[in-house]
């Protein structure tokens, strides 16, 4: 029984994963076919629903095809391992067909945005189909108009930072303005203070000077009443 469970787990576990041989291409491909499930039961894809049940149902006899490959690549014995160049020409057609699906959910996320259509907004980008900061711009503008009158969930968080961000922009102005106006008075009053030290210099020296000329005079004063 203890034997029966291992090997049922092991089996989830691969299941779960992908492929080891040219992941690079299909990790893309069969992590996307759990977005897929969600996109096709959207009403705006649904024009797109065939393909898409087309693309999973191949995703996933490919995806047994690339762990039979790794399976006969890992053993000692390479005699009788795979030809993986049918496994990669399956992947690189299935990536079309995945890059055409991307391209036709992003034209309908643009149409939505357009026809004010929320569901699809949300579902896109709750799905992870849509990257928000490829549309960063376009979907603050379309918050700022509709947020009030449409369910928009999936941009709240988005909208929230934007906001956060234009406060801390102020934020910094402000310290930035504060910054340059102490520094000005700062400035200023070790200006007075040269400037006050400087005619304070002055005036100690001429005082110095009028000392120096009335002590001469006195002693002028003084040779002559003695002859000298």
């Amino acid at each position: 029984m203890k034997k029966y469970l291992l090997l049922f787990t092991l089996s989830l576990s691969l299941f779960a994963q992908n492929p080891k041989s040219f992941a690079a291409l299909g990790d893309v491909i069969y992590d996307d076919v759990v977005k897929f499930e969600k996109l096709k039961e959207m009403a705006s894809m649904q024009e797109y629903r065939t393909a898409i049940d087309a693309y999973i149902l191949s995703a996933g006899e490919i995806k047994k095809m690339g762990f039979a490959i790794d399976a006969e690549n890992a053993k000692e014995d390479k005699s009788s391992a795979l030809d993986g160049k049918e496994y990669l020409q399956a992947l690189r057609k299935l990536s079309t067909e995945h890059d055409a699906i991307i391209d036709s959910s992003r034209t309908r996320f643009k149409e939505a945005m357009s026809d004010e259509d929320s569901e699809t907004i949300n579902g896109m980008i709750d799905y992870g189909v849509i990257v928000i900061e490829d549309y960063k711009d376009e979907l603050i503008r379309y918050y700022e108009e509709f947020g009030e009158d449409q369910n928009l969930s999936s941009l709240e968080v988005m909208y929230a930072e934007h906001i956060n961000s234009l406060k801390a922009d102020v934020n910094a102005t402000a310290l930035s303005n504060a910054q340059r106006e102490a520094r000005e008075n700062e400035a200023r009053i070790k200006r007075m203070r040269a400037q006050d030290k400087a005619k304070t210099d002055a005036l100690e020296k001429s005082v110095e000077e009028e000392k120096a000329r009335e002590k001469k005079k006195v002693l002028n004063e003084q040779k002559k009443e003695l002859g000298l």
